[in-house]
């Protein structure tokens, strides 16, 4: 059976890594999300021509934006989708203020998937919350009553959104650790809200992208994309964060690959 997957942010990057494996290895049809329609044209013709028959679709969407979001729900109202995987996001080498970073990779993930999880497969349907490492990084030393905020599914969304807004501005990386930290919460409160779907929050790794430029990193592309693939395809459990490597990994302790897999609570 052909499944349909949105990926955001998908004409770059892992994302664009994702969009290529998907409809050439795994016979999805890929609705690629991209800001411009330009690059979001370029490419989707440079996966064509490797695989001409790879069946890969434009949405124009930018997840910081409700209208954009919305219009790209209401162009795509009559599509079945298998999965949404929130990739588009910002941070470390970006010159996003700390307002734009926290709009992209908290708000997007929520607006988006609020926007298509009427789309969803009731019954098969999985959302798939792009992290960071960097989250457990910001989380790790902060205060037990922070920890359990950000690693508790009962933490409301106003309360999130209320501790966010006042420790982003002050926070290490330019806010991306906290952004990211409270992704993995909304990942537990989304899981919540929708128990007949299964959302996962990951880390794709240490990836040599734009938006790691400068800092070392030396993994492809296309080597992000392992956790992507466990998340969308595996076996895995609704509101748990994976690690690069596909194994579950936990929240307020970094995990690197070759490590025993997290079996907490």
């Amino acid at each position: 059976m052909k499944r349909a997957v949105l990926v955001t942010g998908g004409n770059a990057g892992i994302g664009f890594a994702l969009c290529r494996q998907l409809a050439a290895e795994h016979n999805c049809t890929v609705y690629m999300g991209a800001r411009n329609a330009e690059r979001g044209k370029l490419a989707i013709a440079k996966i064509k021509d490797a695989h001409p028959k790879a069946d890969v679709k434009l949405t124009i969407m930018d997840v910081s934006s409700d209208e954009s979001v919305s219009a790209a729900a209401k162009t795509l109202s009559d599509i079945k989708l298998y999965a949404v995987v929130n990739n588009a996001g910002v941070g470390l080498g970006s010159a996003a203020s700390v307002g734009q970073l926290i709009e992209t990779n908290l708000f997007g993930p929520k607006r988006v998937t609020e926007a298509f999880v009427s789309n969803l497969d009731k019954k098969e349907g999985r959302v798939v919350n792009v992290s960071s490492g960097v989250a457990a990084m910001w989380l790790r030393d902060k205060s037990d009553a922070i920890k359990n905020m950000f690693t508790n599914a009962d933490t409301t969304w106003d309360e999130l959104k209320s501790v966010v807004a006042k420790l982003a501005p002050t926070s290490s990386r330019g806010g991306y650790g906290i952004s990211k930290a409270a992704l993995n919460c909304l990942t537990l409160q989304q899981a919540k809200k929708w128990p007949n779907l299964t959302i996962t929050a990951l880390t794709p790794g240490f990836i040599n992208t734009r938006m790691t430029k400068g800092y070392g990193a030396k993994l492809t592309p296309e080597q992000g994309t392992v956790s992507m693939i466990k998340c969308l395809f595996g076996k895995v459990t609704s509101s748990h964060y994976y690690g690069s490597d596909g194994l579950r990994s936990p929240l307020t302790v970094t995990r690197d690959p070759g490590m025993p897999e997290y079996g907490g609570e």
